[in-house]
């Protein structure tokens, strides 16, 4: 998990990350770790292209240059969105973290 926290956290590039595993210990550690180096954190499944409802942005290199202290400030207070499929395993791992209060970032009990 070390390596896989340095090597992220050494990039220069934030777009997306994809976590797999049924652990939510393990989910709960990337999870809080990803959400502050990229900007859309795939939970079980790859990093793909849309849907186009959610935003294509990105962090660190990846990320439109910033010109100005407010377009900072509102560049770094967009929130990270997580993605995963709609399987039965994938809801008991989200609801799992979430009722365990494991995550500093996935706290809140509402899903799409």
């Amino acid at each position: 998990m070390e390596e896989v926290i340095d090597a992220v956290t050494g990039s220069s590039f934030g777009q997306q990350a994809s976590v797999f595993s049924k652990d939510p210990a393990q989910v709960t550690q990337l999870l809080d770790v990803l959400v502050n180096q990229v900007s859309r954190v795939n939970i079980n499944s790859q990093c793909q292209r849309g849907p186009d409802y959610l935003p294509f942005t990105g962090r660190k290199n990846s990320a439109c240059g910033t010109l100005s202290v407010a377009d900072a400030l509102r560049v770094f207070s967009i929130r990270s969105v997580m993605a995963t499929k709609d399987t039965k395993p994938n809801q008991e791992l989200f609801t799992s973290i979430m009722s365990n209060k494991a995550s500093n970032y996935l706290h809140s009990n509402y899903l799409f």
